[in-house]
């Protein structure tokens, strides 16, 4: 059976950036943990350490990745119970929209993990 790519979109400069990629790697292990090959971009932020590229490159970048996924999850984030904005993940949702890739959103890792478990990978 093939095993599905999932690129994670989640809120990174707005909001703590330490939490925001934190969330998304435990995102990512979660999906391997059911048998999916996630693609965390915010584990560019490790690189970002590493060698500085322009906020435009590394989207560029992201959203080519993206065009190969089979499924984008956005994992929204709350600060003092309101959303925090996400301008990169709104834009991933629209180029996955554009090219017919499922999208799923989730409020937390646990309802992530509930869907992850639950999956009917046959719906595809």
């Amino acid at each position: 059976m093939k095993k599905l790519k999932v690129y994670i979109a989640s809120a990174y400069s707005n909001g703590w950036m330490p939490d925001n990629v934190r969330r998304q790697i435990e995102a990512k292990h979660i999906l391997m943990d059911y048998g999916f090959i996630p693609f965390a971009p915010l584990e560019n932020h490790f690189s970002e350490i590493f060698k500085h590229r322009k906020e435009s490159d590394w989207m560029e970048w992201d959203l080519e990745w993206l065009k190969v996924c089979d499924i984008l999850i956005r994992i929204r984030s709350y600060e003092n119970n309101n959303e925090v904005i996400s301008p990169g993940s709104d834009k991933e949702m629209e180029i996955a929209k554009q090219n017919d890739i499922l999208i799923f959103q989730f409020n937390s890792l646990k309802d992530l993990e509930h869907w992850a478990k639950h999956f009917n990978k046959n719906q595809l």
